[in-house]
């Protein structure tokens, strides 16, 4: 079986429409490196072989070639897709949307997209007019937020794993030949459908692999980060959070994978940097990659290609993390979901960005009442306090009837302890409810968190890392603008072309 035969079956039965199938076509006959394959770890100076490489330019005797550019992370939440979202958005502005291609060889996380057929398909019976794809998230972000129409959503997510991938592939259900296929045709289909946009072969076409997780993510399906980067011929880059000691020492067992595929590692970009140890971090990570890293025969370390100084707005939670963080939705106020609540904000010790409710009703109500109108404080309460969830709706009717904006949210917990260790769920009351839903989408934000103490619930909110969502363009747009003046972004294309003999 197939990884997209896999996720297909697998989608079928959760679902309950017909998905069609995905239909990969090979449209370039080419033969790729042998999977696995070691090659010493590569400098400026060599010349990486690659049929599928775009020409940015040539002479009489030679052609200067654009590597795919793989981006990895040390780790989880480090802002993989933040450095990824920088670099499309610059390409896409220096050589157009058209050169531009993006692929998300392994994805965890999917969602359900419908996919056009292109202008330029030699298009299958079975797909003429369309059909539903499952992708990974950040493949409809990168594609809707740039524009990246000359992509189908198929080819930039050729494999997904969702749970029983693993023990469906190490119980051979999955051929792992298969696997790598789809990954090799999905690629090579990005890259025609670059060339063929672009139309002008003097143009600058590349390719922006994002990866998952760190540089191993994946290898338990024969499928790492490492390992598909030396399939594709891609330049690595690193992102780190921002440090030292634990920085590098991270760094380091990430190249070590990458030395082991012979993957070449195009540069580090460091990230979430504290603003005050801003000149501190670039220095230091310099002077130890420099040391560090160097090659056998003299050949520079990778430079550091970017230091990002931390932006707390990024990493504040909207009311749509919260809904995915408690698996539920808004009962009223769904016009806010992309609303964000900076909940590690506090004033003279006391928190002002979250609040648990364990106060009598008047005490809570003078709290709300002294809020001014920009004031965004997520509260939280548990499902007995009739009287508070009363008092919210009745503070915001009584702030919009004079005016005065009101930005709170509402998170009701509905899980019990009977101190014995027994936990059970107490339901909303169906009258509350329906009051809340009566407030509306553009009421205030109320939400429930099935199963979840108060102090659970705000433990949940507190430590969430708040992801990429195609629909919150605020985040997506701050996030780019925030990314792309830390990056040199003319050093990381001398690191990742090469010169190539026509004749090869």
């Amino acid at each position: 079986m197939s990884s997209i035969r896999f996720v297909q079956q697998n989608a079928s039965n959760a679902t309950a429409f017909a998905l069609k199938g995905v239909h990969h076509r090979s449209v370039i006959a080419t033969s790729f490196s042998v999977m696995g394959m070691h090659r010493p770890a590569l400098t400026l100076s060599a010349h990486r072989h690659y049929s599928a490489s775009p020409v940015i330019q040539s002479s009489s005797s030679t052609t200067i070639r654009q590597r795919p550019i793989y981006i990895c992370a040390t780790r989880q939440h480090v802002g993989k897709t933040s450095v990824s979202l920088a670099l499309v958005s610059h390409f896409t502005k220096r050589f157009g949307s058209e050169n531009v291609g993006y692929i998300k060889a392994v994805g965890q996380q999917c969602m359900r997209v419908w996919d056009e057929p292109l202008d330029n398909d030699t298009n299958d019976a079975d797909d003429e007019a369309g059909q539903y794809v499952l992708v990974d998230k950040d493949v409809k972000l990168i594609r809707d937020h740039f524009g990246l129409s000359h992509l189908r959503y198929q080819d930039m997510s050729p494999v997904l794993i969702p749970q029983g991938y693993t023990k469906s592939y190490l119980d051979g259900e999955i051929n792992h030949q298969d696997q790598m296929a789809d990954i090799r045709r999905a690629y090579l289909n990005i890259v025609k459908a670059t060339k063929l946009r672009g139309g002008n072969h003097n143009n600058h076409f590349i390719t922006i692999c994002e990866g998952t997780g760190h540089v191993g993510v994946g290898s338990v399906v024969g499928s790492g980060n490492a390992r598909i980067a030396a399939e594709l011929g891609a330049d690595v880059v690193l992102v780190a959070n921002g440090g030292l000691g634990s920085t590098f020492d991270e760094l380091e067992l990430n190249r070590a994978l990458c030395l082991q595929y012979g993957v070449n590692i195009a540069g580090v970009v460091i990230n979430k940097v504290q603003p005050d140890k801003y000149d501190q971090t670039r220095e230091y990570l310099t002077k130890v990659i420099d040391q560090m890293w160097k090659g056998p025969n003299g050949e520079p370390a990778p430079p550091i290609l970017g230091v990002v100084p931390d932006r707390p707005y990024l990493g504040c939670p909207a009311l749509a993390d919260v809904e995915s963080t408690f698996g539920t939705v808004l009962l009223s106020g769904s016009d806010h979901r992309y609303r964000h609540y900076d909940v590690g904000s506090n004033v003279q010790g006391r928190s002002i960005g979250m609040s648990m409710i364990t106060t009598d009703l008047a005490a809570f109500l003078r709290t709300m009442q002294r809020q001014d109108g920009d004031a965004r404080t997520i509260f939280i309460c548990h499902v007995t306090r009739d009287d508070v969830i009363l008092g919210f709706l009745a503070e915001y009717r009584r702030k919009t009837r004079r005016g005065i904006p009101f930005q709170s949210a509402l998170v009701i917990c509905t899980g019990c302890d009977d101190g014995g260790g027994n936990k059970s769920d107490i339901e909303l009351s169906p009258e509350v409810c329906d009051m809340i839903r009566d407030a509306g989408p553009a009421g205030p934000p109320v939400l429930r968190a099935p199963g979840y103490s108060p102090a659970d619930a705000a433990k949940h909110i507190r430590t969430m890392t708040p992801k990429f969502n195609a629909n919150d363009e605020r985040r997506v747009t701050k996030a780019t603008e925030h990314y792309e003046p830390f990056i040199d972004f003319d050093l990381l294309i001398d690191r990742t072309t090469y010169a190539s003999d026509i004749a090869a």
